[in-house]
């Protein structure tokens, strides 16, 4: 299981410049919010090689969305978000519910339904509001973390 409270030890004692650890850590919440389910870790893996971040950051910052935590508050927030902006009802329709209460994940008639059925009402809700959430919490995220990085230097 993920250690946050090691993994932010970790991130504390990167020796690259605090403003391209809060970078590559804020760009790792953005994809951790982002709502491409089950691709957070590869578009991170890819962003830290492209961009030469510190797989560290980038990966803490990625896995502050993880199964076991905070994976599905973040999908309920993320869909009441995008509900939100587009007038629809805050609740989760109750196909969205069936389909997350029994998930048949390696079902093609599962995605056929979650993607082609539930387009509107489900997935196009979740997607704004995941979009939205990896932009803010992102834009939060830096300043916040610069801020963290610098008060433990200036401290050692």
């Amino acid at each position: 299981m993920f250690n946050i409270r090691a993994a932010f030890r970790r991130l504390l004692a990167i020796d690259d410049p605090p403003e391209r650890t809060a970078l590559a850590f804020s760009i790792g919440v953005f994809i951790a919010f982002s709502p491409f389910l089950g691709l957070h870790t590869i578009m991170a893996t890819v962003v830290a090689f492209a961009f030469r971040f510190n797989k560290i950051a980038i990966y803490t910052g990625t896995f502050i969305n993880n199964p076991i935590l905070t994976l599905v508050p973040i999908i309920i927030i993320s869909y009441a978000v995008g509900a939100f902006i587009l007038g629809r009802p805050l609740s989760i329709p109750e196909e969205g519910v069936e389909l997350l209460r029994d998930p048949h994940l390696f079902s093609g008639d599962y995605y056929r339904r979650l993607f082609v059925q539930s387009w509107n009402n489900i997935v196009w809700p979740f997607a704004i509001g995941g979009t939205v959430l990896s932009v803010v919490c992102s834009v939060v995220a830096y300043p916040l973390t610069l801020r963290a990085l610098r008060a433990y230097r200036n401290r050692r």
